[in-house]
């Protein structure tokens, strides 16, 4: 299949077209497929992948909210750089969400946000038995957004919501390209889980501290 000048294929005409117009330009701006400062032509990438414009300029303005890609007036769209200190503005967010929520469902004894969160462990052990690592990645993605929404804390999971789009890129850059075994990267969330569900907050606490400290220097290093 034919292929543009940053490596698009043509996108099909799926159901949700600007969802995947933006996951697709997400994960190239975080792969390197553009340069910081490179000027993002909306009629060229429409036409790369075989699509309306529409999708486009819908996918291009969430990038902008995530801080991706930049706009200069009467000029257009540029990639942004996503620096290393980005980053870890982005995880030390998301443990300070995740922390409070770990505490949250533990204040709250909830039986059912632990289930939840045992039927994505349960999803993670297969899908890294079957080294299934696009699936890997979307349930570890679920599993911190299930331990955001379980906490019900709704504007803590809208804070966490609104930054998804950026962590699940990330992750399934993380997952697919720096393992030769999901073994490792599953243990943490089963340990993780564990903490969780010994409904000592403490423990619990610094067990997201620790796993998200961890995300970080791994995510900092795939960039290198």
């Amino acid at each position: 299949m034919e292929t543009g000048e940053h490596g698009f294929s043509p996108l099909r005409q799926p159901e949700r077209l600007s969802s995947s117009t933006l996951e697709l330009l997400r994960e190239r701006l975080l792969s390197g497929a553009f340069s910081p400062g490179q000027r993002i032509v909306e009629a060229e990438l429409a036409r790369q992948l075989n699509i309306s414009r529409g999708p486009v300029r819908e996918a291009l303005a969430q990038l902008k909210a995530e801080g991706l890609v930049h706009e200069e007036p009467r000029r257009g769209s540029f990639m942004a750089e996503l620096t290393d200190d980005d980053v870890r503005e982005v995880y030390e967010l998301r443990a300070a969400l995740e922390t409070r929520a770990a505490a949250l469902i533990i204040e709250h004894r909830d039986e059912e946000a632990i289930a939840a969160l045992e039927r994505v462990i349960e999803g993670l052990r297969a899908a890294a038995a079957d080294d299934d690592r696009e699936a890997f990645a979307r349930l570890d993605t679920c599993f911190h957004d299930e331990l955001c929404r379980r906490s019900g804390n709704t504007r803590l999971h809208r804070t966490f919501v609104q930054n998804a789009g950026l962590l699940s890129t990330l992750l399934r850059l993380e997952v697919t390209t720096q393992y030769d075994s999901l073994d490792g990267i599953l243990s943490e969330h089963e340990a993780l889980f564990e903490e969780i569900a010994s409904n000592d907050v403490a423990r619990a606490t610094a067990a997201c501290d620790l796993h998200l400290r961890e995300a970080t220097e791994r995510v900092l290093t795939m960039r290198r």
